[in-house]
């Protein structure tokens, strides 16, 4: 049994199954790659006997010890048998013609596969640019589907059906659990009747095009899948038929030159990419009261607060930046620290928001003046926890 061990431990080591291509991966030529120099000594006087025993008139004794007294007889016969052995090591590789017609046909049978595989991701990624004109447009801030559309973006990113979106999770999701989540965000979306709130004749265009490419890039990785699963299951078999060990090999061939991971990683980013042409809420809230950040304070370290938390903030005593604490952060701020451009936005594409948060922030600000007059307090007011 040691000794059957041995002998495929040798042929693991020094029988290594190899490809060479000629004008493409397509035309590919397995060999067997014979490494002699992985044999020990003993093991090269065995090949050399296993070589030549057939054509010599009588077996060739060897020396059992590497350090035996030798006579010029057995001197002249391990002189020839060097002679032979360096002969042998010029073997390099042994072609395999049947494999390499069972490889050819394999090979172009995926580069088939992988040419109309291909054509959908061209066709896919023209759709997607299509798709991205027609949101900007139905989406514009001046429309009145804008908040429609971004509460149907926000429960698609909430169910996260190709890619994770936070820090501890950037996987790519497989076909199964994308189809899953897809089905599942359909559904929401259906009980919610966000789609009978849209105004615009193209928003609903956009929506039945937007389920579309959820469903062909499903479809596309669906394919993909069943593709490298037949392919893993008929090298499988084929080694197990010819006892080679070519899975390796040929796995590396296809992850290189066919079915590549990377294009199916661009095309789901590229569908995320969709749900940032409409700007979310969440981006823009205030650290510290987690609403929206109206009339936004940049201060020097670049956080940025609304303006009503920063002046609670100096009331209280407060002086370095809530978040990173840059020394005298609060403290230096002044009507240059205003970020106008970024008000401006804001007003824009959140309107509902910005008056909700001003009416609060004047109701606020009332009640404190009369406070202060009066001595009475006028109302709870709820104060953040972090101040």
């Amino acid at each position: 049994m040691a000794d059957k061990n041995q002998r495929i431990e040798y042929s693991l080591e020094c029988y290594k199954p190899e490809c060479t291509f000629e004008d493409g991966p397509v035309h590919v030529r397995p060999c067997i790659k014979v490494c002699p120099s992985c044999y020990g000594q003993t093991s090269k006087e065995c090949l050399y006997v296993k070589k030549y025993d057939s054509s010599s008139s009588s077996p060739l004794d060897l020396p059992k010890y590497d350090n035996m007294a030798l006579t010029p007889l057995a001197d002249y016969e391990t002189h020839h048998m060097e002679n032979s052995l360096n002969q042998f090591s010029s073997v390099s590789c042994i072609e395999l013609e049947a494999d390499g017609e069972f490889f050819v046909t394999l090979l172009e049978d995926i580069y088939q596969l992988n040419c109309l595989q291909k054509q959908n991701q061209d066709k896919f990624l023209t759709n997607l640019k299509d798709m991205q004109q027609m949101l900007i447009e139905v989406t514009s801030p001046f429309k009145k589907d804008i908040y429609t559309w971004r509460k149907i973006f926000q429960i698609y990113v909430e169910y996260k059906i190709f890619v994770g979106n936070t820090e501890s999770d950037r996987e790519e999701r497989s076909w199964e659990f994308a189809q899953r989540q897809l089905t599942c965000f359909i559904d929401r979306i259906n009980n919610s009747h966000l789609v009978k709130k849209l105004k615009h004749p193209l928003s609903k265009i956009a929506y039945e095009n937007f389920m579309k490419l959820n469903i062909s890039l499903v479809l596309m990785k669906k394919f993909q899948y069943f593709n490298q699963l037949a392919t893993t299951k008929l090298i499988k078999k084929h080694d197990k038929k010819t006892s080679l060990v070519s899975g390796l090999m040929f796995r590396d061939l296809i992850e290189k030159y066919f079915l590549t991971e990377n294009t199916f990683k661009s095309l789901c980013s590229a569908m995320e990419q969709l749900t940032t042409i409409i700007p979310q809420i969440d981006d823009y809230n205030c650290p510290i009261c987690l609403n929206i950040a109206w009339k936004p304070i940049r201060l020097c370290c670049s956080h940025v607060f609304c303006v009503r938390c920063l002046v609670k903030s100096i009331r209280k005593g407060m002086r370095n930046c809530p978040i990173c604490r840059a020394k005298d952060a609060i403290y230096n701020a002044d009507q240059k620290n205003l970020d106008i451009c970024l008000m401006n936005f804001l007003d824009l594409y959140f309107p509902l928001e910005v008056h909700k948060k001003q009416t609060d922030d004047d109701r606020e600000r009332v009640a404190e003046e009369l406070e202060a007059i009066t001595g009475l307090r006028i109302e709870e007011r709820q104060t953040c926890v972090l101040l």
